[in-house]
C-alpha cells in the first residue's frame, strides 16, 4: 500500500512539472496571399487552431479557412480575418457561443 501511495505521489509530481511548461506553439505565415499555420516542426497543421484567444480552422495544407465551413454535422462562420464568429448574427443566421449556426431569422 505504501509503495502504491509513493508511486501515485511521484506520478502526480511528474504531471505537475510537465504541465507547468507552456506548449510550444506554431506560427502563421503568409504564402501567396493565404495564411498558413505551421507547427513547431515546420509542417502544416490541419484542423482547429486556438491562437491568442481566437479559434481558427485550417485545411489539410494548413491554409486558414474563412466564410461558412461545414464541420461534422454543423455549420460555422469564420470572419474575413479568420477567427470563428461567436454569439452573433451573420446576415440572417445566428451562431451560438460555440460558433455553430443554430437559428435563422
Amino acid at each position: 500500500m505504501r509503495r502504491k501511495t509513493l508511486c501515485t505521489f511521484l506520478f502526480s509530481c511528474f504531471l505537475l512539472v510537465v504541465c507547468s511548461f507552456p506548449a510550444l506553439a506554431g506560427s502563421w505565415k503568409e504564402d501567396n496571399g493565404q495564411w498558413k499555420y505551421y507547427g513547431e516542426d515546420g509542417s502544416p497543421v490541419a484542423g482547429w487552431i486556438e491562437d491568442d484567444d481566437e479559434v481558427y480552422y485550417t485545411d489539410k495544407d494548413g491554409t486558414m479557412k474563412t466564410g461558412w465551413i461545414k464541420y461534422e454535422r454543423g455549420w460555422y462562420y469564420f470572419t474575413e480575418d479568420g477567427p470563428l464568429a461567436t454569439d452573433t448574427w451573420i446576415d440572417n443566421y445566428y451562431v451560438n457561443e460555440d460558433g455553430r449556426w443554430t437559428k435563422t431569422r
